[in-house]
């Protein structure tokens, strides 16, 4: 099986499994572990809204022209005989200073024409915090038509927290803390925030700006209802934006046709009838070619009418992964009895279902009620048939991989591909829903429309899948060497 090399990061951004320590059935990275995450609010729900200002300022003017408005704005507060009432230089902040005070900081914000219209889309918001002090310095009534795309813009340079713009915004308000005297920090780490962005080594600088800024709210009571006011008269008064009709994911270019499907149907039946010895139970002989058989018509109904690409797709891989970790648990045991365990479980699930159905009012259409009776009783009496309710290994899947050195292909396919079979929020968020491309919806999701966009072709995967359940068979059936190309 093809193998993705892994990437070296110079930096590690995420915390590896072997970091997450494990609490019962629940793996939690260490932020939770030490319970840091409690209390704090999101940048981009709760206060990339409060620092819009700033963003707005970074996009209209460019990020070094902003960063000398931001620089001259903390030096205003910094020789503010009233610095320590200007810790808080969020939208809600200024809302909050005595009328004197507020009408300052937000005329020395609105001082230049620049600014002005910079800051200008802010009165498309009715919910402004300090609406009228913001009109009365910003001169204008109402925001020209270019206004929306300008809040687009400052929105999207800064809606993940880690981005540079959006590091520039929670430094001003990290700064506005210190100068406040409501954040303390050694000379040494005030000195490179003062230099910032150019003093020290900014891959440290940066990620200790975001660490600080990111408790400035921490076990605080949040107002949070600027906000929740920005984001919703955002989505009320702009439209979601479609990715220009082109497909999320590219299709993939090669296909596999049916036809080398169905040549080594053809050569496995050939092979099955010179293996065959009896026309008695034979469990080993019939459980591996029934195994392949079967791997063959659900790759042929895979590979048929773009199902490789579809939901059905993830569905038929998990299957195939299941196969091919049961058939070499077998191989490996190879034990007569398991043979026939194996055998015997198939054989009581259909008794189970059979028995249910005769207690149902109603008949499932799928099922051919004659059929299930018939495989109850084809080996042995139905009579003499137990139901096993466990697992026929007594073991799950996971652990048998385990146990036949296949933990790693188990890990490559099972998760995601269960998640379509139990229908988890990620396969569902991956199949149905697109991303909205308009930053002031929080690029949010919505259902796709039209056709359905096509998915990761899973025709490669099922490839090397069922080449290695027909080299199992190999092992025990010489020599079949006809594989999928």
């Amino acid at each position: 099986m093809s193998k993705r090399p892994k990437k070296k990061l110079r930096y590690q951004t995420r915390t590896p499994i072997s970091g997450h320590q494990k609490k019962g059935k629940v793996l939690q990275p260490p932020f939770v572990q030490f319970g840091i995450g409690k209390g704090l609010v999101s940048w981009l729900n709760d206060r990339l809204p409060e620092m819009i200002w700033a963003a707005l300022l970074i996009s209209a003017l460019g990020r070094e022209a902003a960063l000398k408005e931001l620089r001259e704005f903390l030096r205003f507060i910094w020789e503010n005989p009233d610095r320590e009432s200007l810790y808080d230089c969020t939208l809600t902040g200024f809302a909050n200073l005595e009328d004197s005070l507020r009408s300052a900081v937000i005329g020395f914000l609105c001082r230049s024409d620049l600014a002005k219209q910079a800051l200008a889309p802010l009165l498309l918001f009715e919910g402004l915090p300090a609406r009228v002090t913001w009109q009365e310095k910003l001169q204008v009534e109402t925001p020209d038509s270019s206004a929306p795309m300008v809040l687009m813009e400052a929105v999207r340079l800064t809606l993940f927290h880690q981005w540079q713009e959006a590091t520039d915004c929670r430094w001003v308000r990290l700064m506005c803390a210190v100068f406040g005297r409501r954040v303390i920090i050694p000379d040494e780490e005030l000195k490179l925030l003062n230099g910032y962005p150019r003093l020290g080594d900014q891959t440290h600088v940066r990620p200790s700006i975001r660490s600080m800024e990111g408790l400035l709210n921490m076990g605080q009571e949040q107002n949070l209802t600027w906000p929740k006011a920005f984001w919703s008269e955002c989505w009320e008064k702009t439209p979601c934006m479609a990715p220009n009709g082109k497909p999320d994911s590219a299709p993939d270019t090669a296909t596999i046709s049916l036809g080398p499907l169905s040549k080594i149907r053809g050569e496995l039946e050939a092979h099955w009838e010179n293996t065959h010895s009896t026309t008695g139970i034979d469990a080993k002989h019939d459980s591996v070619f029934g195994m392949a058989f079967f791997a063959i018509r659900l790759a042929e109904e895979t590979f048929s009418a773009d199902n490789s690409r579809g939901i059905l797709g993830r569905l038929a891989l998990r299957t195939f992964l299941e196969i091919h970790i049961t058939l070499r648990h077998l191989l490996t045991e190879d034990n007569p009895e398991l043979w026939r365990s194996w055998r015997a479980y198939g054989a009581g699930q259909a008794k189970l279902i059979s028995l249910k159905l005769e207690e149902s009012p109603d008949l499932p259409h799928y099922l051919n009620a004659d059929l299930l009776r018939q495989v109850a009783n084809e080996d042995f009496w139905e009579e003499f048939i137990s139901i096993d309710l466990g697992h026929w290994a007594r073991a799950d899947l996971r652990k048998l991989s385990e146990k036949v050195d296949l933990k790693s292909i188990y890990d490559r396919y099972y998760g995601w591909t269960s998640g379509f079979s139990h229908a988890h929020w990620g396969p569902i968020r991956e199949s149905v829903f697109s991303t909205c491309l308009n930053p002031l919806h929080r690029v949010h999701r919505y259902p796709r429309v039209g056709k359905p966009a096509a998915l990761p072709s899973v025709q490669d995967d099922i490839r090397d899948l069922l080449n290695a359940i027909l080299s199992d068979l190999d092992r025990v059936y010489p020599t079949f060497k006809s594989r999928l190309a």
